[in-house]
């Protein structure tokens, strides 16, 4: 990706669309509270991260629901690409004078490294919102 100016992405451009992952993601767990809020199963006292218990729901509610089990198909590859970005930066790189791609380096808990260029990390944002459009989509169907 070249700028106008001519330039390469920066550390700033960098952050800037790992931010953009964070905010959909937050929009994302948003319609998870609003998807268990509605949910009288075991799930809803459960404490722990909303996708833990988001899971649970949709695991049970994906029996009854084709629909439902196709969200869980579709979190759970961003979930885990997510989590290495929120959990697992080991490394950033980005140099607006060099044609090389920004990236980061994440390790996953089995401390196998995986490489995000800025791309990569903007469609991930694309596609996490894609999804939870489609969850808002479904739920507004049904």
């Amino acid at each position: 990706m070249i700028f106008a100016d001519e330039t390469f992405p920066t550390l700033r451009d960098l952050a800037c669309e790992l931010g953009q992952v964070q905010i959909q993601w937050s929009f994302l767990e948003t319609e998870m509270r609003r998807q268990l809020a509605t949910s009288d199963g075991p799930e809803r006292p459960f404490r722990g991260p909303i996708i833990a218990r988001w899971r649970v729901y949709a695991q049970r509610m994906a029996s009854e629901q084709k629909m439902m089990a196709e969200h869980l198909d579709a979190v759970e590859p961003i979930a885990r690409t997510r989590n290495l970005l929120a959990h697992g930066i080991e490394q950033v790189s980005a140099d607006p004078r060099t044609a090389s791609t920004a990236f980061i380096v994440c390790v996953d808990s089995e401390g196998v490294k995986n490489t995000l260029t800025i791309d990569e990390i903007r469609e991930l944002s694309v596609e996490i919102d894609r999804v939870r459009r489609s969850m808002w989509l479904g739920r507004s169907l049904s």
